[in-house]
């Protein structure tokens, strides 16, 4: 069975690895052109990856990024140097040389390439920035904040073809609440994703001094494309929306990079960019400031894992002794499908569903409240994170099929109502959890 699968990944890579990287189609700024045909990437080969910095996807960047563009000329008072850049630069610094090395490349940081040339690169660019809350009021203020961003790894042939042979998911993520109006500027919060630890404990450059070494630069070699090209909506959910005001198209977006960003990141693979509702078609650019952008071809995938949200209920009761407030029940409802389309096509290695809820005292004016949007998308990254995990680590499967739970400290104002986040296994599909877990980790 193992050396079945070993020739089937053989002929994936030799009869689409050539076709399906994201192609870009003009040259990447500050790299020559070396000798030697990429048109399959069979390995680094002791080769030099060039350190390129930060760019952005979005070609219309200040209407897309309006509160992370301009973080890109930010400096330091004191060096006048770019501060994200140099960000970055020293997380990368701070990984001893023998790690990219052991995994068949030298990493370049502000050197180029030898001689002149190189034949691969290494960049930053943001996609997207996502406001799931951001609401301020002199009573309490509460702030949900994500940007998605991807690391791409590209190859140059010698004919001057540009391809991405990996991009590896990178998500900044804020949560903020706090008593009164909060002052803090949006783009403050996008900075501190670099330089602040949030609640889960990491920034951006901890990606670049911690994670990204982690990731499996091997698999490059197989030519396999994961993505998630949709985001489905069962007619609960979008009755649910409407309820909650919620564009269906925006809701989706958030949905389909907070799964790209979650699979990436707990696999540990290369992911296709997702492409959200503001690309009109399957081409997005990497665009730099006052230079020329270059264009990506975006692949159907080789992999696609889909997300579809079935439905929640928001469930109120009255708050034992506090007339301004609710004890709110949410519950959510999502399931994950996974498929290879190397397989038969009725094959779908991963169909499960999960549960998820939350137990918390809100305030009765929703003004002064979370979200009940932000409160869903937020059990939408937790059954993501959870379930992606569990099929990268079986010691976590039967952690879902028991239930996860995380209990909050209780106040002394809320002392009666047992805060509280659980995430599951549906009992519908529970008895075929760890044999899709399985099967989808062996390629």
């Amino acid at each position: 069975m193992a050396e079945m699968k070993l020739d089937r990944r053989q002929m994936m890579r030799q009869s689409v690895g050539a076709t399906t990287a994201l192609m870009v189609s003009t040259q990447f700024p500050g790299l020559g052109i070396a000798a030697g045909d990429q048109q399959t990437f069979t390995g680094f080969d002791g080769q030099t990856v060039v350190w390129g910095g930060i760019s952005y996807l979005p070609n219309d960047g200040p209407a897309a990024l309006p509160n992370f563009l301009p973080l890109l000329d930010k400096t330091d008072p004191g060096s006048n140097v770019p501060i994200l850049n140099n960000v970055l630069t020293n997380a990368l610094e701070s990984v001893d040389p023998a790690v990219w090395e052991s995994k068949g490349f030298r990493l370049s940081i502000a050197e180029g390439g030898q001689g002149g040339t190189a034949r691969y690169g290494m960049i930053m660019a943001v996609a997207a920035e996502l406001t799931i809350q951001d609401s301020r009021t002199e009573i309490n203020s509460f702030s949900v904040l994500r940007l998605i961003a991807y690391n791409f790894v590209f190859s140059i042939d010698k004919r001057g073809g540009r391809k991405v042979i990996a991009s590896y998911p990178v998500g900044g993520r804020v949560y903020e609440a706090k008593d009164g109006f909060d002052k803090t500027p949006i783009s403050d919060y996008y900075l501190r994703m670099f330089t602040t630890k949030s609640a889960d404990g990491d920034t951006i450059a901890d990606f670049y001094s911690q994670k990204l070494k982690e990731f499996k630069f091997e698999e490059i070699k197989l030519g396999l494309d994961y993505r998630v090209k949709a985001v489905r909506l069962n007619p609960e959910a979008k009755a649910g929306l409407q309820a909650l005001g919620i564009a269906e198209q925006t809701f989706t977006d958030w949905v389909g990079f907070a799964t790209t960003m979650s699979y990436g990141e707990k696999l540990k693979v290369s992911m296709v960019p997702f492409q959200d509702s503001r690309a009109s078609t399957g081409d997005l650019a990497i665009n730099f400031r006052g230079k020329e952008a270059f264009r990506l071809t975006l692949p159907e995938g080789d992999v696609k894992i889909t997300p579809r949200i079935m439905e929640w209920k928001i469930g109120y009761s009255d708050h034992p002794r506090d007339k301004n407030q609710f004890a709110q029940e949410i519950n959510i409802w999502v399931q994950i499908t996974i498929q290879f389309l190397f397989d038969d096509p009725s094959v779908r290695r991963f169909k499960q569903v999960f549960q998820a809820t939350e137990v918390q005292s809100v305030f009765k004016k929703e003004e002064y409240r979370r979200s009940d949007a932000a409160t869903i998308f937020l059990l939408i990254e937790q059954i993501l994170d959870k379930a992606f995990e569990a099929i990268a680590k079986p010691e976590q499967r039967d952690v879902l099929l028991k239930g996860y739970k995380k209990v909050f400290p209780s106040t002394e104002r809320n002392r009666e109502i047992q805060e509280y986040i659980s995430v599951k296994v549906d009992e519908r599909t529970a008895a075929t959890f760890e044999r899709d877990c399985q099967q989808t980790l062996d390629i």
